[in-house]
């Protein structure tokens, strides 16, 4: 007889650690030593002097008067019973019990799967070996006093059967009863990836099986064989998971003492809770565990896995404290306030750069007219120049949960905003070159599944708001989600352990990061088995939300895309979006903000969108353009609107004073006086008081903010100074430092174009072009001197007029729409042409170049250039600068050599 491949897995490091006994348990004479050995199981005696009998002697197993220690008749066991009669006939029967197959044989017992013969319900009997289960009663007794709840398989009956071993011989061995329960094994669930869909499943297998451990603890008893089939997995009827300890064997470890037993259950519990993690991290390989989990809990596992954890008491000190946490944040609080201090000036001129939209929400200003029309149920672009509040006008209309006072009112418009310029559609996966593309409805499922995550975010951070956002329940939300999620789709997580919507949230983030990193030869060659997301879907989504959100029963979903255009939204994700816009009904519509020229509205299957049909543009630089009466605002309107803005800084800042006249004075006629110094060669222009910085803003609250903040910083006001008004030379300086930076930064552009041929710098280009439009004007100003003589009143030259329609070349179309989309130009506005009666383009410099170019900020007459001169302009600068028009000709010849137009005084410290 040979020792089975089985029963040699089973031996235990006692006789591994023996080479006598292996060497008997691998002769073909092994049936005929055990016979030689006699053991007698009954009166427990065996023959000492028989090969079998020195060994066990020498190793302290069998007494000199022949008796098996606990641990020898245990090894024994393990050599001589197999329990082979058991599940050699079909049907065997014991007591009243069938049984039908063998389940698994360990060191310690043979388990089987039966029946009852009468009751036909399914049961799972162990069968103890000898010396195993010496005091397996005293044991069951203890431990049945514990209410473990429906974590814990505890048996329901005991019985002694007899049985024989491999020489024939009879022994009577106990014989445990479990209830048969279904589920899948730890080993399977950690090699199943849809069940490391949810991040928290870690913190609730510490909470169930380190409660049942820790209640073993507590009465001083321990598992003792807590490896990974014996933990099994199941769902309860909400579909929360539920980790069954299987096999408690206390009172029945053989020969492992109380002390190895008890830390056993230690180190499998830390191995179990490394191996969840391990399983997880190889489910999402490019986000960190801390994310995924979340600080707090990681740090917990992290200590909980560490040697200073000795007992399941300490790892509910660490699972149950809240103390490091809040210090934690407390000091992560400190950092960014040290860090990220919001200014005492007006430092903070973008959306974005502020960290509590709270803060955002005091200090935004919006014109009534324009915040009225964005607020309206529809699909709209918002347009205008850089730095013209495009984010602060559509982030209005979002629900921001820590915001007092919002704009809207959530229970009429819920705004669902996407800061894009973040990145989070940067990411999505475009074309292969293998010509295998994302398709359409790919993709759309991405962006409405992001659209589904982010709706839920901000109601359950409305949870710690001003105005929480209650729940009847999410029952129907998981029930419409479950459509889409890969199995086993919304995990349930006990609420203690994490709230319900925040469990069904990182269940969505996991999804979400898995869509999103997929190439596009993954998404063919793994077709999803799930459903996509379609419009009509997310009509569902939100009409489900209604009811299942009392508040939330007459709003109506407003979907924002804070700077779509390129290159924070790619061309093919803003079709995505354009599909949203047509597919627009009565729950919910579409807002997007984008630079101008940076978005397409093109769908995927290349329908144009309809101005005024399909969406509607509010270009906010327009709005806010002068005009007659009727076509435009008047200048008192919009001084009294940019002056507003400015006096809700001084007020949110503290400052000493709200009026800004009172630190810039106010000189109405600053104008004029710049225009007259210019045509004076010996002296040039200041800038300076209340009616320059608004004017030269441009319409811009950004311009007006920064320049503000950069008057007040070279002045070295603070909130805590005295109201006094700044120095002209240095209200000056300020302003002229911020428009030669602008005009600077042009030539810092990313990018190239090709331009009659040759690969050039965007950014070098642009510079061009606006430095050569600057500098004519500022020469046409200067040619009007003998005009002044006679007399008459200078005209500042501050646009380009188009006297024809004839269409542009394509790189110098391009160059144009840079300068448009960059805020060099701004062609918001046409003009009826004397000539012909017809309305042409007109191309109006920004005014925060004005200072720059040392010329005046009021537009009092255009520059008409046929295509062929605005063409040289944009694409051949330096050529227009030396004969663009008959009158740069005319200066050239007066003055016989090549007219320098960058020839005035920049800086010059000896003027006034």
């Amino acid at each position: 007889m040979r020792v089975s491949p089985l029963l040699g897995q089973t031996l235990n490091k006692d006789i591994a650690a023996k080479s006598d006994i292996l060497a008997i348990l691998s002769e073909p004479s092994l049936l005929a030593t055990l016979k030689e050995f006699d053991f007698d199981w009954t009166a427990n005696t065996a023959n000492v002097g028989s090969k079998l009998g020195k060994i066990f002697h020498r190793h302290g197993w069998l007494t000199d008067e022949g008796k098996l220690t606990k641990s020898g008749k245990l090894i024994y066991s393990r050599i001589a019973l197999h329990f082979h009669e058991l599940s050699a006939k079909p049907n065997q029967v014991v007591k009243n019990y069938r049984i039908t197959k063998k389940i698994r044989s360990g060191k310690n017992s043979v388990v089987f799967e039966a029946e009852h013969v009468v009751l036909g319900s399914q049961v799972v009997l162990k069968f103890l070996r000898p010396g195993a289960s010496d005091e397996i009663e005293d044991a069951l007794r203890k431990i049945s006093l514990i209410n473990f709840g429906s974590e814990v398989i505890l048996p329901t009956d005991i019985f002694e059967t007899n049985v024989n071993d491999v020489t024939g011989s009879a022994l009577s061995v106990k014989c445990l009863v479990f209830p048969y329960s279904h589920g899948e094994s730890f080993t399977h669930f950690l090699e199943t990836q849809g069940n490391h869909l949810n991040p928290h499943l870690v913190i609730s297998f510490i909470k169930q099986v380190g409660t049942v451990l820790k209640k073993l603890e507590e009465i001083d008893a321990y598992h003792g064989d807590l490896h990974e089939e014996n933990i099994l997995v199941t769902r309860d009827p909400d579909g929360r998971v539920v980790f069954k300890v299987l096999d408690i064997s206390y009172g029945a470890v053989g020969s492992m003492s109380y002390e190895a037993s008890k830390q056993s259950d230690l180190d499998y519990f830390k191995q179990h809770l490394l191996n969840i993690l391990i399983s997880q991290k190889r489910f999402i390989p490019n986000v960190s565990l801390r994310k995924f989990i979340g600080t707090d809990y990681h740090s917990k596992i992290q200590k909980i896995l560490s040697d200073s954890i000795t007992t399941f008491a300490d790892v509910f000190h660490v699972f149950e404290d809240t103390e490091a946490f809040t210090n934690y944040q407390a000091q992560k609080t400190t950092f960014i306030d040290e860090k990220f201090k919001i200014p005492a000036s007006f430092r903070l001129q973008r959306y974005e750069e502020f960290t509590d939209p709270s803060v955002a929400a005091r200090l935004f200003v919006p014109f009534p007219e324009i915040q009225t029309k964005i607020n309206v149920f529809g699909n709209v672009y918002i347009s205008g120049n850089r730095g013209s509040g495009k984010s602060t006008y559509l982030s209005a209309v979002a629900y921001f949960p820590t915001v007092e006072q919002p704009l809207v009112d959530p229970r009429e418009t819920f705004g669902v905003y996407f800061p894009c310029r973040q990145g989070e559609f940067k990411a999505f996966p475009n074309t292969h070159p293998a010509d295998k593309e994302i398709s359409n409805s790919e993709l759309l499922h991405i962006v409405i599944f992001k659209i589904i995550r982010r709706t839920l975010e901000a109601i359950s951070q409305s949870r710690v708001g001003v105005s929480p956002i209650q729940t009847k329940n999410l029952a129907s939300i998981c029930n419409f989600l479950n459509q889409y999620l890969p199995a086993p789709g919304i995990v349930p997580i006990e609420s203690e352990v994490i709230a319900e919507i925040d469990n069904v949230l990182a269940i969505l983030r996991k999804v979400e990061l898995d869509l999103q990193s997929l190439s596009p030869v993954q998404v063919h060659d793994n077709p999803p088995s799930i459903r996509r997301l379609s419009p009509g879907d997310l009509k569902t989504f939100f009409s489900t939300l209604r009811d299942s959100f009392p508040i939330l029963a007459r709003t109506q979903f407003h979907i924002l895309f804070d700077d779509a255009g390129s290159p924070y939204v790619p061309r093919h994700v803003q079709a995505t979006i354009c599909d949203l816009m047509v597919a627009s009904n009565s729950l919910f519509c579409i807002k997007v903000s984008a630079e101008k020229n940076t978005f397409e509205f093109v769908t995927s299957d290349s329908k144009v969108l309809e101005v005024g049909h399909d969406y509607f543009e509010q270009d906010i630089s327009y709005n806010l353009v002068f005009g007659s009466s009727g076509t435009g605002l008047s200048a008192k309107q919009l001084e009294q609107y940019f002056r507003k803005i400015v006096e809700e800084r001084l007020k949110e800042f503290g400052f000493q004073s709200t009026n800004v006249i009172d630190y810039l004075g106010d000189y109405p006629g600053n104008h004029q006086q710049i225009m007259h110094r210019v045509l004076l060669k010996s002296r040039k222009p200041f800038y300076f008081g209340w009616t320059a910085v608004w004017n030269i803003a441009d319409r811009t609250p950004r311009n007006l903010l920064e320049l503000v903040s950069e008057i007040f910083a070279a002045a070295e006001i603070s909130k805590n100074t005295t109201p006094f008004e700044v120095a002209a030379r240095d209200q000056n300086r300020a302003i002229v430092a911020i428009s030669e930076r602008r005009l600077s930064g042009l030539s810092q552009f990313a990018g190239s174009i090709i331009l009659n041929g040759t690969k050039s710098s965007l950014g070098r280009q642009l510079h061009q072009v606006t430095a050569t439009l600057g500098s004519v004007f500022h020469a046409y100003l200067v040619d009007q001197r003998e005009t002044v003589t006679a007399g008459k009143q200078p005209k500042q030259y501050l646009a380009i007029e188009r006297n024809d329609l004839a269409q542009l070349s394509p790189e110098a179309d391009l160059i144009l729409q840079k300068l448009i989309t960059f805020g060099v130009i701004d062609s918001s506005r046409v003009l009826m042409a004397r000539d012909d009666k017809i309305k042409k383009p007109l191309y109006v410099l920004n005014r925060i170049f004005c200072p720059a170019f040392r010329i005046g900020y009021s537009r009092d007459e255009n520059l008409k250039l046929s295509i062929g001169k605005f063409e040289q302009l944009l694409v051949t600068p330096r050529e227009f600068k030396k004969s663009g028009t008959g009158r740069l000709k005319r200066m050239t010849v007066a003055d016989t050599k090549t007219l320098d137009l960058f020839s005035y005084p920049l800086n010059d410290p000896n003027e006034l």
